[in-house]
């Protein structure tokens, strides 16, 4: 017997709320989790590494094969049951480390299942999202979607320091109350995502479409294994121009804002899709922010850099995100694909820094900062292929 689809989208509110509550336990556990085992198990910056690494090995994995597994367990449950499993599943295991806190064994359980199920659920919430919209109707979902998670997880962050004053154990514990809200707010979804027709799903496909998302799933890992190895770098930057007094977490915080600020300017106009300039800016932007920051030797050039890299996120995340539910026709795999590159990056990001330690202990940020810039040059020249496979197939 086969399940009933709705025939209309579902209703982009109650997937808004999904998103928000599931983007703020996003932010405190991913960020949370660190300064758990630095401040309670007292983990080496080493170890920290390692532990992100497999963490972004796993959500690699588990999103590259949440579409299999959704179908598997359709034979006995509906999409939406297995996202409030999963999202009940990992609010659960966060308790782990407040409840034994003692047993680093419980801290490992916790970092693998909060990588686990949330590469599960998103792929979900994101078919929800854009099954049975096409064209503008998807793009706008996916911008109110954009400006939606990104303040979500600065909640997170606000939220991790009042509760670290009290045990930092909470920062990740804190997940499972709020994943109890996003269960809360799936019973205002229907069971399944809404029907996604073939025809208008192919109709709204641009005509390079497919060379685009092949380049923007080279360029979203990128900007993910960017962000993380220029993280450490940064505070170092900021005292060498300068910033004194400032903070260095609200200079820091320029590039979420860019990030923010551009996804919600690609929400309201619609020129950039099926475009190769787009790509090709946001690489420009990356690039260029990264050196801005490094190089840069007043503290306005280091902003504006940080601005610019905040910038080239953003776009390549729209239009990454766009391309893989456009030409995967809103499926789960398609959410699944996107969210595993993400994970990817999550991954070599930590790798490279690890990698980092090896060569030069003494230099780790700098060594990690070269190898980032030869993966950089590879990465860059493996996007541009799509490109020019695109144009040849022009020019015939």
């Amino acid at each position: 017997m086969t399940p009933a689809v709705s025939e209309r989208p579902a209703p982009l509110a109650a997937v808004l709320a999904v998103t928000f509550l599931g983007s703020v336990s996003s932010g405190v556990f991913w960020a949370g989790i660190f300064f758990v085992t630095a401040i309670h198990y007292r983990f080496s910056p080493v170890q920290n590494l390692v532990l992100a690494a497999t963490m972004g090995a796993v959500y690699a994995l588990s999103a590259r094969y949440a579409g299999p597994l959704l179908r598997a367990l359709e034979r006995r449950f509906s999409p939406r049951a297995v996202l409030a499993g999963a999202l009940g599943l990992w609010g659960i295991t966060s308790l782990g480390p407040l409840a034994f806190g003692d047993y680093e064994a419980m801290l490992w359980v916790a970092a693998l299942v909060g990588a686990t199920m949330p590469a599960i659920a998103w792929p979900i919430v994101e078919s929800f999202l854009v099954a049975g919209r096409h064209g503008q109707g998807m793009r706008s979902a996916l911008g109110w979607f954009n400006v939606t998670w990104t303040p979500a997880t600065a909640v997170s962050l606000l939220l991790m320091p009042a509760l670290a004053k009290t045990n930092v154990l909470y920062t990740v514990a804190l997940t499972a109350v709020v994943n109890g809200g996003a269960i809360l707010a799936l019973f205002a979804l229907p069971r399944r995502p809404g029907l996604h027709e073939r025809a208008a799903s192919e109709a709204a496909v641009g005509r390079e479409y497919t060379w685009l998302v092949r380049s923007a799933s080279w360029l979203l890992p990128l900007s993910y294994v960017m962000s993380s190895t220029l993280a450490p770098v940064l505070p170092h930057r900021l005292a060498a121009v300068g910033a004194g007094s400032i903070p260095s977490s609200v200079v820091a915080s320029t590039w979420m804002i860019a990030r923010f600020l551009t996804l919600g300017l690609m929400w309201r106009i619609g020129f950039w899709h099926g475009r190769w300039g787009t790509l090709v800016a946001a690489t420009g932007a990356l690039v260029g922010g990264v050196v801005m920051v490094l190089l840069g030797s007043r503290l306005e050039t280091v902003v504006a850099g940080l601005a610019l890299f905040g910038s080239g996120m953003g776009l390549i995340y729209y239009a990454a995100l766009y391309y893989s539910m456009a030409t995967g026709h809103a499926a789960v795999d398609a959410g699944g694909a996107f969210e595993a590159l993400i994970g990817v990056g999550y991954c070599l990001g930590p790798l490279l820094g690890l990698a980092g330690h090896a060569a030069a202990p003494a230099r780790a940020p700098s060594a990690t900062m070269i190898f980032t810039a030869i993966v950089t040059a590879l990465v860059a020249t493996a996007a541009a292929r799509p490109y020019l496979a695109a144009r040849g197939q022009r020019a015939r």
